[in-house]
């Protein structure tokens, strides 16, 4: 499940130089696959509104922006304050009347989760891989912990292997698959990537809407 890394590879160092090298690494906003992979994950939230939402690792924000427009309160993180200054920028740029709804931190996760926060809306987008099996078993409890009642969680990783990844993505949707409380909503599965929806209530989008 674990892949090897060099043992003085430093993530903040690592993520901070990346988006000073480039503010897009990723080729988020160019890219068709990036676009279209954004678009199927927002139209697989159960919900078309959410009271309280976290995105942490956020990038340069392009989803953020776009959670922005589903949710009266956004909290975004991300361990690089370079990324962090990225996605203020793009807020105020291209979203300035959600910019005010939307709190954006440095934070390490899972290790700065935040303590005593209730979200009906939790995404987890290419950050999990990074972990390794403890702080994913840590991040894991912290989602549980975190998720307000009859709230979702999404989970989105690249599947293919790339150097920086410790884990495997099927193996870490599976850790979180297996989650007593958490109740699968929807899987989206690709060669190239795997998309996860759970609820803490076992009611489909149907039910929950009171049309089943």
């Amino acid at each position: 499940m674990t892949t090897s890394l060099p043992s003085d590879f430093d993530p903040l160092a690592h993520f901070q130089q990346l988006y000073q090298q480039d503010a897009d690494p990723w080729k988020v906003r160019q890219r068709c696959y990036e676009q279209r992979k954004r678009d199927i994950l927002l139209a697989s939230l159960p919900r078309q509104r959410y009271r309280s939402a976290f995105e942490p690792a956020c990038g340069n924000g392009e989803l953020t922006a776009a959670l922005s427009h589903r949710a009266e309160r956004l909290l975004a993180s991300d361990l690089s304050a370079e990324a962090v200054a990225l996605t203020r920028r793009r807020m105020l740029r291209e979203a300035p009347s959600d910019a005010a709804r939307v709190t954006i931190r440095q934070q390490h996760m899972p290790q700065e989760w935040p303590a005593d926060a209730a979200f009906d809306l939790i995404v987890i987008s290419e950050m999990a891989y990074y972990l390794d099996e403890p702080a994913l078993l840590r991040l894991r409890q912290c989602c549980v912990d975190g998720l307000a009642a009859g709230g979702s969680l999404v989970m989105c990783h690249w599947r293919r292997p790339f150097a920086d990844r410790r884990l495997n993505t099927d193996s870490v949707h599976t850790v979180f698959d297996a989650t007593p409380g958490l109740h699968r909503l929807l899987r989206h599965s690709e060669d190239d990537f795997l998309l996860d929806v759970w609820s803490a209530s076992a009611d489909s989008v149907a039910q929950q809407e009171g049309l089943a």
